[in-house]
């Protein structure tokens, strides 16, 4: 029984066997089983393929097989594929991707690079001769890195602000922007200050000359003056920040470093009111960009800012510069922090037509410099204190400067990366206007220290006094920007005068005063939604400093126009002078207006004791026609922007061409021109006089002058004979005869000089 079942037994263990042995001797032929899995075909080599040893290959079935269906000649290209790759002696690793007919194909040993036993034959050799290969390619490892900035500037790794390694979000967002390529080109920032080195290496290749000018030196050239104290390089530090050169190997990299910077050196020299309106407006259809890093003392008791004049020029730039677009104004809110000061008293910080920057350390916190005010727009990053970080730009390179610096502190180093951020806004909208740019920082600006006093009002922005609406964001302003479609033309709104002899009482009392706007009132500008509120006050007190005022919009959002002042014991109280905020942005402007004014002195001073007087005062409102609906459409469409997916398209909105504003009149003679000139006059005209002195001596003969005056001496003899004796006369004749015998020896001298050349010349010649 057992016997009969051997060769049963032995037929069956050969058949697995041999099976076994094809298996393994031909696996090419499992892929030609006419299967075809759902899922794609892996695009990547296995872990055998290593460098080298992967083909790609593009196959045919033949003209006989083009009217087959898809299906029909897919199998039969996978049928092709396995025996390309048999015949080459590479293994099939099937599709690539979703390519049709094309194949990757891998080395089975990849220590072979030849067919079988055929030294001399490789796969490239069988697959350029195979009738089925359209194409192919020994693959190899390519070479691609993330698309990361990285720059060969040494002090780029330090600027924190730009790129924060340590504090992750405690930076700017700036990379993502530099990286789609948005780094201000087009656009021009001038740094009003105390000049521009513009012979910096950072500098110079972004330098703008048609937008520059020496209003000091009254001269075109803004390189600054080296002084005793060798502080004016704060121009040089904020030209820097915005627009340094990448990839010079030097210093470090600007915001927008792609702009072009200009310089206006005013501040090194006595300041008037006419010299800072020049300054305002001067070349304002080239410059974009005002960056002013500079104001009223931060001292604690000044209030102070523009004077008519720069008042004017701050509303004519705003009308005309840029074509009609509006000159942008950034300043830096002050540094007077530790004596308890307020950008409210900033008439520049204060003002509607400029962007009042505020500064922030490392840690997103108010710095102790820094000063609270509700017309502060927003904040950016710079320096703390004690051991934080602080800003590294250019610095100048006179008084053995080093060109470089790591220690650019306070607001200074705040408004120039704000006026960058907005370079590259322009870039990407060249035709965003003033109030464009405000209301976009408006709409972007992020929270950024939980205990500062925010607030969200009616809009739905939130503010503080200490940061404005928040910290600046360079990737949300750009994409904001590109879907921003222009506001509607500011409108405004100011209430009568109000006379009166009100006296302030004593905190918690208050003096209140209010005003109501009617929908009736408004119609006639078209006002909807607000944008700045202002009051201007007249009041008296002996000490100022002690006074609050509070304002109170419709929506009972609070501001704090008039903050106390310790410091502040000026008698003079306030003469016309305008608060403004910014904390009602977007709100309906229909509403009571609430004016609340209390005296905070202490009870133990004397020179405080007296009461103040409310003299008169007045509401201001600016503000558009958007209703608040479309106040919300726009957040709601600007949030929908932050994905960058506007940025990375071809989506572009139409920019209107602006404004024809006739040419800047330039006047080629400045006084130093002028001076110049006339030293060049004077110097010309002696010149000519002494020339012509010498020529006229060198061609005058003197035997001439010696002939005239013996003729003369004649003449004279002749007159004084008349009257005189025979003895005189016959004395005068003996007289007359030397003289001839004088005169024939002179001629005799003469004719022989006469030929005394002849002479010599006949000598040369033998």
């Amino acid at each position: 029984m057992a016997t009969s079942y051997f060769p049963t037994f032995l037929l069956l263990l050969f058949l697995s066997s041999f099976t076994l042995l094809l298996v393994t001797l031909l696996p090419s032929v499992v892929p030609s089983i006419p299967f075809r899995s759902s899922s794609p075909p892996s695009p990547w080599p296995p872990r055998s393929c290593g460098p080298g040893q992967s083909w790609a290959v593009q196959l045919h079935a033949g003209p006989h097989h083009e009217e087959e269906d898809g299906v029909q000649r897919s199998v039969l290209l996978d049928i092709i594929a396995n025996r390309v790759a048999e015949q080459a002696g590479l293994q099939n690793q099937g599709q690539i991707g979703q390519l049709e007919g094309h194949y990757l194909l891998c080395s089975v040993n990849p220590n072979a690079g030849s067919v079988g036993d055929r030294k001399s034959v490789q796969p490239g050799d069988v697959l350029a001769a195979h009738p089925h290969v359209l194409w192919y390619s020994q693959e190899k490892v390519l070479s691609r890195s993330k698309r990361s900035m990285a720059f060969n500037d040494p002090q780029y790794p330090k600027q924190w602000h730009l790129h924060n390694d340590i504090n992750k979000g405690m930076d700017i967002n700036l990379t993502g922007v530099w990286e789609l390529n948005i780094t201000g080109r087009g656009v021009t920032v001038v740094v009003v200050d105390d000049g521009v080195e513009h012979t910096h290496q950072d500098i110079q290749p972004n330098y703008s000359p048609e937008g520059s000018y020496d209003l000091n030196s009254n001269d075109p050239d803004p390189m600054p003056h080296p002084d005793v104290y060798s502080d004016n390089h704060h121009g040089t530090r904020c030209a820097g920040e915005i627009a340094a050169v990448p990839n010079n190997s030097f210093c470090a990299v600007g915001v927008a470093y792609g702009s072009k910077v200009a310089g206006i050196r005013v501040l090194d020299g006595p300041l008037t009111d006419s010299l800072e309106a020049i300054a305002f407006n001067k070349h304002y259809q080239v410059n974009d960009i005002y960056s002013c890093s500079w104001g009223p003392d931060d001292d604690g008791h000044t209030v102070d800012g523009p004077h008519p004049l720069g008042k004017a020029a701050l509303q004519h730039g705003v009308i005309a510069g840029r074509r009609g677009f509006g000159s942008i104004f950034v300043v830096a809110s002050g540094n007077g922090g530790q004596f308890d000061d307020n950008c409210n008293y900033d008439g520049y910080a204060n003002s509607i037509y400029t962007i009042t920057i505020g500064a922030v350390d490392e840690k997103g916190r108010m710095p102790f410099y820094a000063e609270e005010c509700a017309a502060m727009l927003a904040v950016t990053f710079s320096s703390g204190k004690d051991h934080a970080r602080s800003i590294v730009t250019s610095d100048w390179s006179m008084r053995q400067g080093t060109g470089c610096t790591e220690g650019h502190t306070g607001t200074s180093a705040a408004a120039p990366l704000a006026a960058g951020m907005v370079a590259l806004m322009l870039q990407v909208r060249p035709c965003l206007s003033w109030r464009d740019v405000q209301h976009i920082i408006t709409f972007t600006a992020t929270e950024c220290d939980s205990s500062a006093d925010w607030r969200v009002n009616g809009a739905g922005f939130h503010h503080s006094h200490q940061h404005g609406f928040g910290l600046l964001n360079a990737w949300r302003l750009v994409n904001a920007a590109s879907v921003w479609e222009p506001v509607p033309f500011l409108v405004s709104y100011q209430s009568t005068v109000i006379k009166e002899e009100a006296p302030i009482p004593t905190y918690p009392d208050e003096l209140i005063r209010t005003w109501n706007v009617s929908a009736a009132e408004l119609r006639q500008s078209g006002m909807e939604t607000l944008e700045h509120v202002a009051i201007t006050v007249t009041l008296t007190h002996p000490c100022r400093g002690s006074v609050e005022i509070v304002l109170v919009c419709p929506s009972g959002m609070m501001s704090i126009i008039g903050a106390r002042r310790v410091i502040d014991r000026d008698p003079a109280g306030y003469q016309d002078w305008t608060f403004s905020t910014v904390r009602c942005w977007g709100e309906r402007a229909e509403g009571q207006y609430t004016l609340k004014i209390s005296d905070h002195k202490e009870p133990s001073s004397m020179k405080c004791a007296a009461v103040g007087v409310l003299k008169q005062w007045k509401l201001s409102l600016y503000g558009s026609s958007m209703t608040f609906s479309e106040v919300k459409e726009r957040q709601r469409l600007v949030e929908e922007a932050m994905s960058g997916k506007y940025l990375d398209s071809s989506f572009s909105l139409p920019c209107p061409p602006g404004l024809d504003i006739p040419p800047e009149i330039v006047n080629p003679f400045t006084s130093n021109n002028l001076k110049f000139l006339l030293l060049l006059g004077c110097f010309a005209l002696f010149w000519s006089l002494y020339y012509m002195l010498e020529v006229t001596l060198a061609h005058l003969d003197l035997r001439v002058l010696v002939c005239l005056r013996r003729r003369w001496g004649r003449h004279r003899a002749r007159r004084g004979r008349r009257g005189r004796g025979v003895e005189d006369a016959e004395v005068e004749e003996d007289g007359e005869e030397e003289e001839v015998d004088s005169g024939v020896e002179l001629h005799a001298v003469l004719d022989s000089e006469a030929k005394a050349p002849f002479l010599s010349g006949e000598r040369l010649v033998t």
